[in-house]
């Protein structure tokens, strides 16, 4: 619930009780009790209540007018789909037949988005109406009620007078409405938090147009935005996140004429947009040229094996048998065999490792190849697992003293240099220890992870000792943690807020105390 109905939920709870107090048995307006003012006085501070805020009518307008855009989006979907079934002519061949065949699908699947993405949003505003709605049928009951209590009670000061009986019988009444009212608030709350839930969710799906540069044409934006890791499916694994758009497009528009005809010339030569996606993550992790030219080199021979781009650069993908059940921990993170998992007391230095490998691509080749992809020597499993315990250690090491694990302060600060760094933001430590709490942070969260930054957390039960995990995801009212134990898995937000996800760990772990929050750095600068 939110700050606001909170608030009226508190005002409410609060009348509740005051008209509970209240007792009339054997009582009566001649014996100088001035019970039956009070009782006055509380229903007609109910009776002042403001009603929840909108208009269904014009929210549901809203939904017809994103129905219609639905509709159009379907058609241009049809069209450009029957293109890319068909194929391209022959004369398209080559280089630019490669390229068209490229936008073309992207295109389509853009188009798809589009209809889909319209078809919700008219959904959500039309449950958002009815929730008005209801909350507003709810809020008027409360007041009839309201209104009949006070007719049972004589106007101004002559209701000292009243009857005992008449005065417990209006109490009675203004309980009910009271309770209507609190149903109202209720409802609005849950009508809102929904429609603002999901209306974010679509909003953040909207990306091709983050990618704000004039150095790029329309067609490489929506391919660019479009290209996905391997291994499933594409709208859950985009290569770009959000902040990399924004941050790649910053950057771009900010390259000298030398940098931007080196950077033009590795993207031309790029041999899929899997490879121009992760050239583009480069520029936005901050690289200088020198050091993503070096990148391009070492992955291009591989540029047009998705799989392998996958496993080397991106640690963590969404993969279609993902039960999403709290407590499913089979989607191991793993590479060649080998799982992105923490060994002792490491949990914030290990999550962190891996989620600074997921941020920045020029840094999960160096962790899965030691710079030489393809090197049986080095690209395998086990010089893998080396080269992951030597970077757990360095994190790790970062701590204060010789003491078990890292506190909340250590895990801010190593946050901030690894992965902060890369997706331009520092991160802010926030205290969790209530439901209250949690439940405030819940948007913010939500905001942070939509945009691709991860969120590190620390759990626990009482004051034992914590373990951290990284909240990467959200869909549907659940959220994506990756735990290093080695696997991702989902909690409802329920259970985060009512501290119960044990089953993201252990039951020994089951309440977030403490978090992390990414907030925006300035712009980066090549």
């Amino acid at each position: 619930m939110t700050g606001p109905g909170r608030r009226r939920k508190g005002e409410l709870r609060r009348l509740r009780r005051r008209l509970e107090a209240l007792h009339f048995e054997g009582k009566g307006g001649l014996d100088g009790d001035k019970t039956n003012l009070v009782l006055a006085e509380l229903i007609d501070d109910a009776l002042g209540f403001p009603a929840p805020e909108g208009s269904p009518d014009e929210v549901e307008g809203k939904a017809a007018d994103y129905r219609g855009a639905a509709g159009l989006a379907d058609e241009i979907r049809g069209g450009v789909r029957a293109v890319a079934t068909a194929g391209l002519p022959d004369t398209w061949v080559g280089e630019a037949g490669s390229k068209a065949s490229e936008v073309t699908k992207a295109a389509a699947r853009n188009a798809e988005h589009m209809s889909e993405t319209f078809g919700t949003a008219a959904r959500e505003l039309t449950l958002l109406a009815e929730g008005i709605g209801t909350a507003q049928r709810k809020h008027g009951f409360g007041l009839d009620a309201l209104r009949a209590a006070r007719g049972m009670l004589p106007e101004g000061d002559s209701a000292y007078f009243a009857a005992a009986v008449d005065a417990d019988r209006a109490r009675r009444a203004a309980l009910d409405g009271i309770g209507y009212l609190e149903s109202g608030v209720e409802a609005a709350e849950a009508a809102g938090e929904r429609a603002e839930r999901k209306l974010n969710e679509l909003a953040a799906d909207v990306r091709s147009g983050r990618l704000d540069t004039r150095h790029l044409s329309d067609a490489d934006r929506v391919v660019l935005a479009d290209a996905a890791a391997h291994g499933g499916d594409p709208a859950d694994n985009e290569i770009l996140t959000n902040r990399d758009l924004e941050r790649s497009s910053t950057r771009l528009n900010s390259l000298d004429a030398k940098d931007r005809t080196a950077y033009d010339k590795l993207l031309d030569g790029a041999k899929s947009p899997q490879e121009r996606a992760y050239l583009v993550k480069a520029l936005a992790a901050g690289y200088p040229m020198a050091r993503i030219q070096t990148f391009a080199r070492k992955i291009h021979p591989y540029g047009d094996k998705p799989a392998w781009l996958q496993q080397h650069l991106t640690p963590i993908v969404n993969r279609p048998d993902d039960s999403r059940r709290e407590g499913d921990h089979s989607q191991k993170v793993t590479f060649d065999g080998y799982q992105w998992r923490q060994k002792g007391d490491t949990c914030v230095a290990l999550s962190t490792v891996t989620m600074h490998a997921q941020s920045d691509p020029v840094y999960a080749l160096e962790l899965t190849t030691g710079g030489h992809p393809g090197d049986p020597d080095h690209d395998n499993g086990a010089a893998f697992e080396e080269r992951l315990r030597a970077e757990e250690t360095r994190v790790y090491d970062r701590r204060e003293g010789d003491k078990r694990g890292m506190n909340g302060l250590e895990s801010e600060m190593v946050a901030d240099d690894e992965i902060g760094s890369h997706t331009g933001t520092d991160y802010e430590a926030i205290a969790t220890r209530t439901k209250e709490s949690r439940e405030e942070v819940l948007p913010k969260i939500r905001e942070a992870v939509d945009s691709g930054q991860p969120v590190p957390f620390g759990a626990r039960q009482g004051d034992e000792f914590g373990h951290q995990m990284m909240i990467i995801g959200q869909d549907g009212g659940k959220l994506q943690i990756y735990n290093p134990w080695g696997f991702t898995t989902w909690v409802s937000e329920d259970d985060f807020v009512n501290g119960t996800m044990g089953g993201a760990s252990s039951e020994k772990y089951p309440t977030p105390t403490d978090i992390r929050l990414p907030e925006q750095k300035q712009a980066v600068r090549p």
